[in-house]
């Protein structure tokens, strides 16, 4: 009877150790948090030498940066902003008209919009640098959300060669406090 007892002992032993353990473990699933903002890919001011310009260019700017600091703008360039908020904003942006491209258009106008709402116009009589910096009306915009300034020349030049149309040169653009 001990030798029965020493028999099922060992048996139960054995068992035991045949647990089917697997070596290695999925990853829980991966989930977003049900609260909070996802962080935007863009800010409120853009220098087109940045690496991300493009992210903040909705249309009519020229793809690459020229000199690896300006690009072009063309008829009706606009761009894309995300601001956290709308009290005390300015907004700024450096261009220059192109002496060359003045020759045929003479002075120019440029059209300030923001969210489709005409901020301001800047008459160009003269070719060179220009700054623009102006308060922004807190009802133009909108809070923690995208918001679209575009800045739309009254004229642009053609090239005779191959039909491509230049309005301005951009250098930065977008909102201060």
């Amino acid at each position: 009877m001990s030798e029965l007892r020493l028999y099922i002992f060992l048996s139960l032993v054995l068992l035991t150790g045949c647990a089917n353990i697997p070596d290695s473990y999925a990853p829980p699933v991966q989930r977003r948090p049900l609260s909070g903002t996802e962080p935007s890919p863009v800010g409120h001011f853009v220098n087109m030498s940045d690496p991300n310009a493009d992210a903040y260019i909705v249309k009519d700017v020229s793809e690459a940066a020229e000199a690896g600091s300006w690009r072009w703008a063309r008829k009706h360039p606009e761009l894309r902003f995300f601001l956290e908020t709308t009290e005390h904003l300015n907004f700024k942006a450096d261009f220059s008209v192109a002496e060359s491209t003045f020759r045929d258009t003479g002075p120019v106008t440029i059209s300030v919009l923001i969210n489709g709402k005409l901020l301001d116009t800047i008459r160009c009589a003269e070719p060179g640098e220009k700054h623009f910096d102006k308060p922004v009306p807190a009802k133009l915009l909108r809070a923690k959300a995208m918001n679209f300034a575009a800045l739309e020349v009254d004229k642009v030049w053609v090239s005779k060669t191959d039909g491509a149309v230049l309005g301005f040169i951009l250098t930065r653009a977008g909102f201060t406090q």
